[in-house]
């Protein structure tokens, strides 16, 4: 990623990550409301309606609010490839050596179904380079049927503070969403930063993110 500038007419949203001593001195952070895999994946019939919310018959322009929220679950989404799995049923089934376990969300019982919500926030390239994750043990797989995954998550990046998201307007059918994290020392003091920008483009008739990744 190349080092990014921030228009002064753009959005300016902080979220609080909730990691102690993290907060820049003189300034305020706004408690982080964070949305639980669960509950996101249980809205799934709700918000992952592609006829009605994500397809578009023409780009048009997007509200800050739209951008973020599409971040907000885009970053659930891919965190459950990287840092807390759909929930499960506890069913267990054994393949290859691996314990897989059936994922229990109302909406989401198919790898069609999971591709389908996926769609809804990313590119088809990095969809397929998620369900791919995992490689020749994948992380999801469908068996009899029925969705598994065999990963038992992991926790957020303590070394990581305050994160800061700006939207910026590239043209009439891209934007950026640009994200800088506080790096923390071992006191909860603030280091240095990270700095992100994913693509969020209008794309065979939807908007989703070209490039994404946690950046806890």
């Amino acid at each position: 990623m190349g080092r990014m500038k921030w228009p002064a007419m753009l959005l300016t949203v902080l979220l609080l990550t909730g990691c102690s001593g993290g907060e820049s001195p003189g300034s305020e952070m706004p408690e982080e409301k964070a949305v639980p895999a669960a509950d996101m994946a249980a809205g799934y019939g709700q918000e992952a309606d592609l006829e009605a919310a994500q397809v578009e018959s023409s780009a048009r322009a997007l509200t800050e609010e739209e951008i973020l929220d599409a971040y907000q679950r885009a970053e659930v989404a891919c965190g459950w490839f990287d840092l807390q799995p759909l929930p499960d049923s506890g069913e267990i089934v054994q393949i290859d050596g691996v314990d897989y376990r059936e994922v229990d969300v109302p909406g989401i019982q198919k790898m069609e179904d999971l591709r389908t919500y996926l769609r809804s926030l990313f590119s088809g390239e990095l969809t397929e380079q998620l369900l791919a994750t995992g490689g020749s043990c994948p992380l999801y797989r469908e068996i009899d049927g029925s969705l598994y995954v065999c990963a038992s998550g992991r926790s957020r990046n303590s070394g990581k503070g305050n994160m800061q998201i700006q939207i910026n307007r590239i043209d009439e059918t891209s934007y950026t969403v640009d994200v800088t994290m506080d790096l923390l020392g071992a006191g909860g003091e603030t280091m240095g930063v990270e700095c992100w920008s994913f693509p969020y483009a209008y794309v065979d008739g939807r908007w989703v993110f070209t490039d994404f990744r946690l950046v806890w």
